[in-house]
């Protein structure tokens, strides 16, 4: 379900986290590849968890973000659990899952590329094309 940014209410002295950091690196990645988990909030409307994807969004000129809505009755502790938790209960990458996801990487990019041969064509190809559509194969 979508909110409407501008009706999210961010009750600064209930929260831990106040100040959202550098969100440059997470801006980039959601314009890069969407918002891949939504913020939560509660049945006010409340802020629970996700305040560096609000505020990224928010910076990013979105109206409108995709909200988990979870109904905690006015219960402050578990508002406070559930905030911690999301930020606690992670796991980060150990440096062999970091080794395996660059290695996944260049073999996708050497894929998309192609083999000597495929490029070459490509390039042949580019040479008999009219002007206007050479750019499509440099």
């Amino acid at each position: 379900m979508k909110k409407t940014i501008s009706h999210i209410v961010i009750e600064e002295a209930m929260r831990i986290r106040k100040d959202a950091g550098d969100i440059a690196a997470l801006e980039n990645s959601i314009s890069k590849v969407g918002l891949l988990n939504p913020i939560v909030i509660d049945e006010k409307n409340r802020l629970v968890a996700g305040y560096r994807r609000l505020m990224a969004c928010r910076n990013l000129g979105w109206r409108e973000i995709e909200v988990s809505v979870v109904n905690y009755d006015g219960d402050v502790l578990k508002m406070l659990d559930a905030e911690v938790d999301e930020n606690f209960m992670r796991k980060d990458f150990t440096p062999e899952e970091i080794m395996s996801i660059e290695k996944r990487r260049d073999e996708i990019y050497r894929r998309r590329r192609g083999t000597p041969l495929q490029r070459f064509w490509r390039w042949l190809k580019g040479l008999f094309a009219d002007p206007e559509s050479r750019a499509e194969f440099h």
